[in-house]
């Protein structure tokens, strides 16, 4: 069996086309790293291009005469001239973009109409100004401290006071754990917990919730879990793996949280590597004459046949372990390689409390969750290259199933219960990560036992179909 494995994989090692789809996953993968890092730079409060619209915006609002605009166009052009003395991620960028622009904006409006008022707002600006220059970001803090709580002493019970009560429970994290405004990573789980806090409310009143929505409601209580940790630790990284999109969007990347998604960005080259490999291990002998010189070796059949299965078994292995050994080096060169020791917080669901996981446990759970998806589109390639022994078909066909998983979830999301026996096709169960941590599957009614009996039928039924054909197969007129 050793001898069949070790020919097997001089063969493979000496095509082509493995090579091809190596360079390509390696460029994609330094591609897509290099332009993530890019976008990360990027000024989301006062952009180039935003810039350079409102600078045209000015003209044209000038020669229409339309003051409003003009007015508009002009704080903004005046607010980004003070904003660049300060670093794009600092709290005072944040105070600009959020409070100093309006000031300039109201100073345009009232200048040569309405002097009283004008200098009430120009005294607001300076002010601004002055806690701008002296970094007294806590002045902000406590005058918004100040204003909700004379809300609140009006305020009756009900949602109002409940957002009341959450938005002062920021302001005060922010003055005892120091946390200044910003765009950084620690402002995002403020924003992401109190966001959350408040769609759990509201899905809470409801007297009743679709299964999605009993999702989307775990999902915000995870949010709000994770992000508490992170705030009350003080912890300004990206190492939470909550799964609220709002939240994910807002932090910015580093390499370990890159390399923790690797199977879901790049999890395509896997498969096509493996699909490849097992869609041409058998057919390409039939096609080449070659089957004729391997059956004629003292191995019985079905041994030949599960050597070479192994063999792709083995080489799924090599690709899952490639394709992490390639970004952690590329993650690590292009953001630094710091990051890879911080452990990932997380939510379990099934003990209600906060688990701390290191990247490489992490990681490998995460592959073995993938590996179904894996194991049964090599599997339809190779059942097809035996059975059929057509090499195209067997590449194409596992390529087109990715595709048609697809359209089956699309078809469980928009009309479950006419749909409802699409539960037992593979696609919907042979991604186990959807039971990771105690979290509710992607579909009602599915469980990781079943999820795993289907997943094993689909790959016997396979398997079984290429042993039986390959067993009993006529060679003699090939």
């Amino acid at each position: 069996m050793i001898s069949l494995i070790k020919n097997e994989l001089k063969k493979i090692f000496s095509k082509t086309a493995i090579y091809v789809v190596l360079l390509i996953t390696i460029a994609i993968c330094i591609t897509s790293n290099i332009m993530n890092k890019r976008v990360e730079k990027i000024d989301t409060t006062y952009s180039e291009q935003e810039t350079e619209m409102y600078q045209s915006g000015l003209d044209i609002a000038k020669s229409n005469g339309d003051e409003a605009y003009e007015i508009e166009c002009q704080s903004y052009i005046d607010s980004r001239k003070i904003a660049s003395k300060y670093d794009k991620d600092s709290w005072q960028r944040y105070i600009i973009a959020n409070k100093l622009k309006d000031k300039i904006s109201d100073m345009l409006r009232t200048k040569d109409k309405d002097p009283e008022s004008y200098a009430i707002y120009k005294e607001e600006y300076d002010k601004i100004m002055k806690s701008l220059e002296n970094d007294d970001w806590k002045s902000f803090v406590q005058e918004e401290l100040v204003d909700i709580n004379m809300q609140l002493e009006t305020a009756t019970e009900g949602e109002y006071k409940e957002d009341l009560k959450n938005q002062k429970q920021v302001l005060e994290w922010r003055l005892e754990k120091n946390i200044p405004y910003g765009s950084n990573n620690i402002n995002a789980y403020l924003q992401a917990w109190i966001s959350s806090k408040a769609e759990i409310r509201q899905m809470e009143k409801q007297n009743y919730l679709s299964y999605d929505s009993k999702k989307m409601l775990q999902e915000h209580k995870e949010t709000v879990e994770v992000c508490e940790y992170a705030i009350k630790n003080n912890i300004n990284s990206n190492i939470t793996k909550a799964g609220n999109s709002q939240l994910k969007w807002s932090l910015s990347d580093n390499a370990n949280i890159l390399l923790l998604d690797v199977f879901s960005d790049y999890g395509f080259f896997i498969i096509l590597t493996v699909v490849i490999i097992a869609g041409t291990i058998v057919s390409e002998e039939f096609n080449k004459g070659t089957i004729k010189l391997l059956l004629v070796r003292p191995y019985k059949r079905t041994k030949i046949l599960i050597a070479k299965f192994l063999t792709c078994m083995i080489m799924l292995v090599i690709s899952i372990i490639s394709l992490a050994i390639i970004q952690t080096i590329v993650g690590g060169i292009i953001y630094g390689f710091e990051s890879y020791g911080e452990k990932i917080i997380m939510y379990n669901f099934n003990s209600n409390s906060i688990e701390k996981i290191a990247t490489i446990r992490y990681l490998i759970m995460n592959a073995i969750a993938m590996l179904p998806q894996y194991i049964l589109l090599m599997t339809l390639a190779f059942a097809i290259s035996t059975v059929l022994t057509n090499t195209p078909m067997a590449i194409a066909l596992p390529i087109l199933g990715i595709f048609g998983s697809e359209i089956i979830n699309a078809l469980l999301y928009t009309n479950f219960e006419k749909a409802k026996f699409l539960l037992y096709f593979v696609t919907p169960n042979w991604d186990l990560s959807m039971y990771a941590f105690g979290k509710l599957p992607m579909f009602e009614g599915l469980t990781l036992g079943f999820s795993i009996s289907i997943c094993v039928i689909y790959f016997a039924i396979l398997l079984g179909m290429s042993i039986l054909t390959f067993k009993n197969r006529d060679i003699k007129n090939i």
